[in-house]
């Protein structure tokens, strides 16, 4: 690329998924610069439960992305930037009534259907996990996802040589012209063949008409000790109705049980439609607390030391935005994961690499990427802003 640029590509969001795409891209010899307002996993990625989830994906195109991105995750994890910051690890499924049991059974089905690595090791009564409590009907045991906290991720991703990182910097606007882009900061201005947009809830301040929703999540951080005989995520099977079954009536509170490494447990989260990071709803948390609680009465031996609401970004349609913007000549947007950027970011970093050195996507994947694609909103007048 020209000497007249200051880096080939600037992919502004450091995020985990940014920070993939940076990855890869310095991997490829292309000259890279990311920068962010804040930092790195500033945002949904430094809040982000960090599991590396197929089961949470709704049937089709994120269910078989998902599962695809775990299996390159795990060659990243063995021979590459994650080894540190990714563990395969069991998850549990826990249901109660009805519905969550129906829940269960689509998510066998599903995972059967992809034929991917994560598969059902166990599947009956709340025996198969020592220490649970009440109000379980029906567990199932998983094998084959994994756990990737966010900032881990993002940290081994730019610790590769050839990126240039830059921040605070948030993003003032940036022009095409000329066969580059110009970027403006706060402070300087830079000139690249390409930008990547990877601002989650803030890309529509960029991009207008952008169909991106910013929804809150409840969570809850426990003190340190013994998680026993958990040694995975416990989920509730009304979780999978909430990411899956877009404004179906939830039967139950959708908690999820999260031992981390540090001996604490992460519990969550809830799907709510606003944007505001300081609305810490306690009727809510209360709520969680006393269903996580039923299903695992360790729990009632911990302090909880820290209560937040992480802020994600949701799309209309339930599906992310990738690909080239419409109207902008040399920007990609890349946003909209809503908690599912941890899970795809290392396909996405691969995918949206090649894509902007001119290689043509994997064959495998290339109509489900495709669907990623902001010509989708075309209609609604989504255009590149100066």
């Amino acid at each position: 690329m020209s000497d007249r640029l200051d880096h080939d590509v600037i992919i502004a969001g450091a995020g985990v998924v940014g920070a993939a795409i940076a990855w890869h891209l310095a991997r490829a010899g292309v000259r890279v610069a990311i920068i962010d307002a804040t930092g790195p996993a500033a945002a949904a990625s430094g809040a982000s439960d960090g599991a590396v989830s197929v089961a949470s994906k709704k049937p089709g195109v994120m269910a078989r992305l998902a599962s695809a991105s775990l299996i390159y995750t795990h060659d990243l994890a063995a021979q590459g930037p994650l080894q540190a910051a990714f563990a395969a690890r069991p998850a549990h499924i826990f249901g109660s009534g009805a519905a969550e049991l129906a829940a269960m059974d689509t998510l066998a089905a599903k995972l059967n259907h992809l034929s991917g690595r994560v598969r059902v090791v166990a599947d009956g009564g709340p025996d198969l996990l020592s220490g649970l409590g009440t109000g379980v009907d029906r567990l199932m045991t998983l094998e084959g996802e994994g756990h990737m906290p966010g900032h881990k991720a993002v940290r081994a991703y730019l610790a590769a040589p050839g990126i240039t990182c830059i921040w605070p910097a948030p993003l003032l606007g940036y022009e095409v012209a000329d066969g580059f882009v110009t970027v403006r900061l706060a402070d300087r201005t830079l000139r690249a063949g390409q930008l990547v947009l990877a601002l989650g809830v803030s890309s529509p301040d960029l991009i207008p008409g952008l169909p991106i929703v910013p929804r809150a999540g409840q969570l809850i951080v426990t003190d340190r000790g013994p998680v026993g005989a958990l040694s995975g995520s416990l989920t509730a099977a009304a979780y999978l109705v909430a990411k899956t079954q877009d404004g179906a009536a939830l039967p139950l509170l959708p908690v999820v049980i999260d031992p981390l490494t540090s001996g604490q447990y992460l519990i969550g989260s809830t799907r709510e439609d606003h944007g505001d990071p300081t609305r810490v709803d306690f009727a809510t948390l209360r709520r969680l607390l006393t269903r996580a609680a039923t299903v695992w009465p360790a729990l009632r031996d911990r302090r909880v030391i820290r209560t937040f609401a992480g802020v994600r970004a949701a799309v209309s349609d339930s599906l992310p935005i990738v690909g080239p913007l419409p109207g902008a000549d040399r920007v990609t947007i890349v946003t909209g994961f809503e908690g599912d950027g941890i899970c795809l970011s290392a396909l996405i970093g691969r995918e949206v690499a090649r894509m902007l050195c001119g290689l043509s996507p994997d064959a495998a994947l290339a109509a489900d990427l495709a669907a990623l694609s902001p010509v989708r909103f075309s209609k609604n007048r989504i255009e590149g802003a100066a």
